[in-house]
C-alpha cells in the first residue's frame, strides 16, 4: 500500500549550474529575505561574510536558510534609513552540488509609506511652450521636486489644469529628488534628462498661463501654481522654447517673485536643480494694494502676496470715518483678497481711510507700515465728459513710449473697471484696448496716465509722478494724425479726440517727444484752439500733473510779470535767488529773457526762444554766463515774448544783488 512517482532510469545527471539571486524582499526595518533560483547549501548560505551592504550597514548579524531551502533571511545590526537605496553584495553561496554563485550586487530600497503634506512636493519647473525649440524636446512637461526628508509613492496622485486630470501611476520619489511628468507618448524624449514618468491625459499647458494643481490620491492639494506669461519678464524668451523655473524651493509661500525664466542654454533644466536656484527667503511683510467697494456694504481688499490663513479677523482693521465690520473672510484659496461685510452702507463722495494692524503674510512677516493704509470712496456712475482726454504723446523720442492722460473733472469717485481706449473710424470703434478688468478707482480732479511701459515713460519725463502711471496696451497712435476714444464699461464713448501734428506750435520744428496738452477742461475736446504743445520749461510733457498750458480758473491781466524778491543775496541760504514770475491770458508765447548790467551789457541769458504755458517762473541765482558771480548792485531783467501772429511784448524789471 505504498505509492511512488517520478522514477528515472538512465545515465546519472550532474548539476553544474550555480545558484542565482532572483529577488530581495524587505521584511522589516532591519531584515531582508533573499530568494535564490534553487535550493542552497545551508553551510555556505549562512556565513555572514558572504553578504555585505553599503551605506554603513556592513555584514549582517545573522543569516538563516528558510524551510523551502531557497530563501535566506539576513538580519542587520542597524536599521535601514527610509528612502536610501542600498547595494547588497553576495558571493560564496553554493548549491548542494557545490556550484558557487557568481558574485553579484543587487539594490534594495527601504520604503515606509507615509502621507505627504502640503508643500512636501512642489512643482519646480513648467514648460508650456516648447516651440521654437532651443535645446529641449518639443513636448510640454512639468517637473516636481521632493523637498522633504521622506520618500513618497505617487500612486493615484492627480495633476490637473482644472480641465484635464492626469492620474500618476506608482513611482517613488526620494528626498531631494526631481521627477519629470509628461505625456505617455513623450516620456521617451526625456529619458536622458533624469527621472521621468509618463502619464495618460497629461493636460495641455496654456502658453499665457493657468492654475496647475498636484493632489494626493485622496484629493488633498499638495502644491498649486497659477503662472502667467508675465512671470518670464523677458519678451524674447516668452515667445517659446524656455521653461519657467522655481528659484527657492524652501520659500513655500513665494509666488510670482519666486519664479524666473530658465538661464540654461538648452532652455531648461528638467530632472535636475534649476539654473536660477538660490536662497530667496521672504523677509518682507505684505502690502495692501487696493481697497474697492464691491457695493455700498461690501469692501474687497487686495494684497501683493499670500496672507497667513488665520488673517480675516475684523479687529485687525479700522475704518475712518467709523463703519462697523460685521464679517471678514478670504474670497478664494489664493489668500490674497479679503472681503468685508459692513454693518452700514458707505456714503457717496465720502473719503474713507482703512488702517490695518497685525496682518501677516503666509510665512509670518508683519504687514509693512508704509503699505498698511489706503484711502478709498464709493464709486458713482460716470456721465459723459466726467472723464476727459487731457494729454497725448503720439510721437515719442527714440526708445520712448506713447502715453494718454485722462482726467476726472467731476466731484465723483469713478470706477474705470472694463473701460477702454479705442480708435474711431467712420463713427465705428476700432482697435479696442481694455484699460483693466480689475477694480480701478479714479478720484475727483485726478490724473491717470496710460502707457505701455511706465518705467520708460518715467525715464523720459523724470519730473512726473509715477504713482499715476498705469500699464496698458494702447490702440494705434500714428505720428501724423489719428483718433482716440475713451469708452466706458457699457461700450459708450465718454470722450474722443481727433488729433494731427499741425496742432503743435509753429515754433516746434520737431515734435518728437513733445506732447499735446489740453488748455481748458470745459472747452470742447475737438476745438483746435483747445490744444497746445507742452512747454519747453515743463520738459515738453506733463504726464500725471497739471498741464503747462492749463488755463487758470481766474485769468490774470495781460503782461503780469513780477520779480520775487526784488532784492536777493546769492549763496546765503535765505532769499538767495530771484524768481521771474509770468502769467498770460493764453499759452503758447515764446520768451527770451536776459540779465543786463548798469552799462547795458547782457551778462546772463535765462531763456532763449522757450515756449511758455499760461503761467510759471524762471529763476536767477546771481550767476553770469561764464559761471562767475554777478557783482553787488542793480540789474535789469529784459523779457521779450511773442506769439505766432507776430505780436511782441517787452517787459523790463529791476532786480538788486545784495552783498553776501
Amino acid at each position: 500500500k505504498f505509492y511512488f512517482d517520478d522514477f528515472y532510469a538512465g545515465p546519472q545527471q550532474l548539476d553544474t549550474t550555480p545558484p542565482e539571486l532572483q529577488s530581495i524582499q524587505i521584511n522589516s526595518s532591519s531584515e531582508i529575505s533573499l530568494t535564490f533560483s534553487e535550493v542552497v547549501d545551508a553551510a555556505s548560505a549562512e556565513l555572514i561574510s558572504h553578504y555585505s551592504a553599503d551605506n554603513n550597514l556592513g555584514n549582517p548579524q545573522a543569516c538563516a536558510v528558510q524551510s523551502n531551502g531557497k530563501t535566506v533571511n539576513l538580519t542587520f545590526g542597524k536599521d535601514f534609513v527610509v528612502g536610501i537605496k542600498y547595494s547588497l553584495a553576495v558571493s560564496g553561496v553554493k548549491d548542494p552540488s557545490g556550484n558557487t554563485i557568481v558574485p553579484v550586487r543587487q539594490f534594495f530600497l527601504f520604503f515606509q509609506s507615509i502621507p505627504a503634506q502640503p508643500k512636501d512636493i512642489v512643482i519646480s519647473e513648467i514648460f508650456p511652450d516648447p516651440s521654437p525649440q532651443i535645446g529641449l524636446p518639443d513636448s510640454e512637461f512639468i517637473e516636481i521636486h521632493n523637498r522633504s526628508s521622506s520618500p513618497f509613492d505617487l500612486d493615484g496622485w492627480k495633476f490637473s489644469d482644472g480641465i484635464s486630470v492626469a492620474i500618476i501611476p506608482s513611482c517613488i520619489i526620494l528626498p531631494r529628488q526631481y521627477w519629470i511628468l509628461t505625456s505617455s507618448s513623450a516620456s521617451f524624449q526625456f529619458t536622458g534628462f533624469g527621472n521621468v514618468q509618463g502619464v495618460s491625459n497629461f493636460p495641455t499647458l496654456n502658453n499665457e498661463g493657468e492654475a496647475l494643481t498636484l493632489k494626493r490620491s485622496d484629493g488633498l492639494t499638495i502644491d498649486s501654481v497659477n503662472y502667467t506669461i508675465a512671470w518670464y519678464r523677458d519678451a524674447d524668451k516668452q515667445e517659446g522654447g524656455w521653461t519657467l523655473e522655481l528659484i527657492d524651493p524652501a520659500n513655500v509661500c513665494g509666488e510670482e517673485e519666486n519664479w524666473a525664466v530658465s538661464e540654461d542654454p538648452r532652455g531648461g533644466t528638467p530632472g535636475k536643480e534649476n539654473s536660477v536656484f538660490q536662497n530667496k527667503p521672504d523677509l518682507t511683510g505684505p502690502k495692501l494694494r487696493s481697497v474697492v467697494p464691491v457695493q455700498a456694504n461690501q469692501l474687497l481688499l487686495t494684497f501683493d502676496e499670500k496672507l497667513h490663513k488665520s488673517t480675516p479677523v475684523a479687529g485687525s482693521f479700522e475704518l475712518t470715518p467709523f463703519v462697523p465690520i460685521s464679517k471678514s473672510y478670504f474670497t478664494d484659496l489664493s489668500l490674497r483678497q479679503i472681503q468685508f461685510d459692513l454693518g452700514m452702507d458707505l456714503q457717496r463722495r465720502q473719503r474713507y481711510t482703512l488702517k490695518i494692524q497685525a496682518v501677516r503674510d503666509c510665512i509670518g512677516n508683519l504687514i509693512q507700515d508704509e503699505f498698511s493704509e489706503l484711502k478709498f470712496a464709493l464709486p458713482e456712475p460716470a456721465d459723459s465728459l466726467d472723464v476727459i482726454v487731457n494729454e497725448i504723446l503720439f510721437n515719442p523720442r527714440p526708445n520712448g513710449v506713447d502715453f494718454v492722460e485722462v482726467y476726472n473733472r467731476s466731484p465723483k469717485y469713478l470706477s474705470l473697471k472694463d473701460w477702454a481706449l479705442a480708435n474711431v473710424e467712420n463713427n465705428t470703434l476700432k482697435n479696442i484696448r481694455r484699460i483693466t478688468s480689475a477694480d480701478l478707482t479714479l478720484s475727483p480732479e485726478s490724473y491717470l496716465v496710460l502707457t505701455p511701459d511706465p518705467a520708460i515713460l518715467k525715464d523720459s519725463y523724470p519730473q512726473s509722478p509715477e504713482r499715476d502711471f498705469f500699464p496698458m496696451d494702447l490702440p494705434s497712435l500714428p505720428d501724423d494724425e489719428g483718433s482716440l476714444a475713451l469708452v466706458n464699461d457699457k461700450g459708450e464713448v465718454v470722450d474722443y479726440f481727433l488729433y494731427d501734428k499741425n496742432l503743435h506750435s509753429e515754433f516746434v520744428k520737431d515734435d518728437e517727444g513733445i506732447s499735446l496738452e489740453r488748455v481748458s477742461f470745459s472747452s470742447p475736446t475737438n476745438d483746435r484752439q483747445n490744444w497746445k504743445s507742452a512747454s519747453a520749461q515743463s520738459g515738453f510733457a506733463t504726464p500725471g500733473y497739471v498741464n503747462s498750458n492749463a488755463r487758470p480758473e481766474n485769468p490774470v491781466a495781460i503782461g503780469n510779470v513780477t520779480i520775487e524778491p526784488e532784492i536777493f543775496a546769492p549763496n546765503t541760504g535765505v532769499q538767495d535767488f530771484a524768481k521771474i514770475i509770468y502769467a498770460f491770458e493764453e499759452s503758447g508765447y515764446v520768451a527770451n529773457i536776459k540779465i543786463v548790467d548798469q552799462q547795458g551789457h547782457p551778462i546772463k541769458s535765462i531763456a532763449n526762444n522757450e515756449t511758455l504755458g499760461f503761467e510759471g517762473f524762471f529763476r536767477w541765482d546771481g550767476e553770469r554766463d561764464d559761471g562767475s558771480k554777478a557783482r553787488t548792485g542793480y540789474y535789469l531783467i529784459w523779457i521779450e515774448v511773442f506769439d505766432v501772429s507776430g505780436v511782441v511784448r517787452t517787459f523790463r524789471r529791476r532786480v538788486i544783488v545784495a552783498s553776501r
